[in-house]
């Protein structure tokens, strides 16, 4: 069938199928990962983890999962440059200003919050009614488009503090989206091989397809609101034959057993192949007191 034929092979692959084995590498508490100041870190993984972490990229799942790096002594910039040496393993890093500034920094600290109403007092001394968080809402599976020259092929996402309550990673393989639709909706697969347009940003927007095959292996690159936002501001739109196939697409995404849940812990580093496995998270509620809120910290390569 040509550029429709099945996209097998390990980056193929449903949550069921896979084992922890295939994407977790544990770090021993005797792996000279972290470094004894709180502004430096560590230029690379010992040899074993990293060529595990580099197998998993390109002959596993498309991602793994460092768990154990030692973030004690190191403030959220410098988490942020550990993630990036470690990312430098799997290609060029980009500069951490890839996209917008505070970008390679995932925290919802900066927002404005309202103060919450004074403790009141009785026989016991003051009570503690802080009012709770609302909850951030879920993002949807997608892939990062990040600034010029496009986006990334690498992803790594390093948590320094994860959430009282929720957001859980969740990670797709495109590959396997792809061959759903080709069996379950044959008509709009074509459609996802054409250019549509992503983003409006000066620097950010941009020109290309869903789906594309480059010496026979297949890439993805998806983001719904992304697209119909660029479409809107371009002035084209999508039209009755595109808005089909987006809806197939997300309605694949939307089944129950595609998404495997990775519960990000502290010092856990998700590095993924952003051409083959989409990502996005659970909803979450945060820790009202704004240091203690949670922060993952994003890096890009190529």
């Amino acid at each position: 069938m040509g550029k429709f034929v099945a996209a097998s092979g390990p980056h193929a692959w449903e949550p069921a199928a896979l084992s922890e084995q295939d994407w977790l590498i544990h770090l021993s508490d005797t792996c000279p990962v972290t470094a004894p100041t709180a502004r430096s870190a560590p230029t690379c993984l010992p040899p074993g983890p990293a060529a595990r972490l580099l197998a998993a990229l390109r002959e596993g799942p498309g991602f793994a999962v460092l768990r154990g790096l030692r973030l004690d002594g190191l403030d959220d910039q410098a988490c942020a440059e550990l993630g990036r040496r470690i990312a430098a393993l799997a290609g060029t890093p980009r500069p951490h200003e890839s996209a917008a500034p505070g970008d390679h920094l995932l925290s919802t600290a900066h927002l404005a919050t309202t103060p919450p109403p004074a403790a009141p007092t009785g026989p016991a001394g003051p009570a503690d009614t802080q009012d709770p968080m609302p909850e951030v809402p879920a993002l949807a599976p997608h892939t990062d488009r990040a600034g010029p020259p496009g986006p990334p092929h690498f992803l790594a996402l390093l948590c320094v503090r994860p959430a009282p309550t929720g957001g859980a990673s969740l990670l797709i393989s495109a590959a396997t989206v792809h061959d759903r639709l080709a069996a379950r909706h044959p008509g709009q697969l074509a459609a996802l091989y054409a250019d549509f347009h992503f983003g409006a940003e000066p620097g950010l927007a941009r020109t290309g397809p869903v789906f594309a095959r480059h010496d026979g292996r297949l890439a993805v690159h998806y983001n719904r609101h992304q697209i119909e936002r660029g479409h809107h501001v371009a002035g084209v739109p999508l039209g009755e034959a595109r808005t089909r196939a987006l809806d197939a697409f997300d309605g694949v995404l939307a089944g129950q057993d595609l998404a495997l849940r990775v519960p990000l812990r502290r010092g856990d580093l998700l590095l993924l192949d952003n051409t083959a496995v989409l990502h996005g998270r659970t909803a979450f509620t945060d820790h009202p007191d704004p240091p203690r809120r949670r922060c993952l910290t994003r890096s890009w390569a190529d």
